[in-house]
């Protein structure tokens, strides 16, 4: 839905009636208009990649299929950017591990505990005593969209931890 108004728009269609937009509005402008049908394209790209790895995974997770060798180690990388790599790392067709069976895992290890309730009233994962040791931190981030909030990141080494205990966390499943 969001692909075909975005595309309408770089058409110069108004999406909620149908007409054509006025001739000087901002949406017939060029350069705004092949923006939108660069985005339109985008998401069209996403929604394909998104549908195909929904419906093409039947095969279950096997932490040995994983090419761990393969595996970019970064400074610092959140846990669902974590799940993106390990997932280039196995067949298309294999299901993949989610970031939140990695974070439940974590916290039944005792890596990573929940924390006191912010101004907003919202939780985070964040590193235990234990955790911080094997090199998960959280940071203090602030956006325009989402305000401040606390991100945790994995190291080099905590990447390490979770890519060797793939296996382990597989079977929370």
């Amino acid at each position: 839905m969001a692909q075909d108004w975005v595309r309408k728009l770089a058409n110069g269609i108004n999406p909620l009636t149908g007409n054509a937009v006025k001739e000087d509005d901002v949406v017939n402008n060029v350069h705004i208009s092949r923006c939108l049908f660069y985005v339109a394209d985008l998401l069209g790209k996403h929604t394909e990649r998104r549908s195909k790895s929904n419906s093409s995974r039947t095969i279950p997770f096997t932490a040995s299929a994983v090419q761990k060798e393969k595996y970019n180690y970064v400074d610092a990388i959140s846990i669902s950017a974590f799940a993106r790599e390990v997932e280039k790392l196995i067949p298309e067709n294999m299901q993949t591990l989610g970031y939140a069976l990695m974070t439940n895992w974590l916290v039944k290890k005792g890596l990573l505990t929940e924390s006191e309730p912010d101004t907003n009233g919202r939780t985070y994962k964040i590193a235990s005593q234990k955790g911080k040791e094997f090199g998960i931190y959280s940071e203090d981030r602030e956006s325009e969209g989402r305000g401040h909030y606390l991100i945790t990141l994995y190291n080099r080494e905590a990447q390490k931890y979770l890519l060797e205990h793939l296996e382990e966390i597989s079977k929370m499943q």
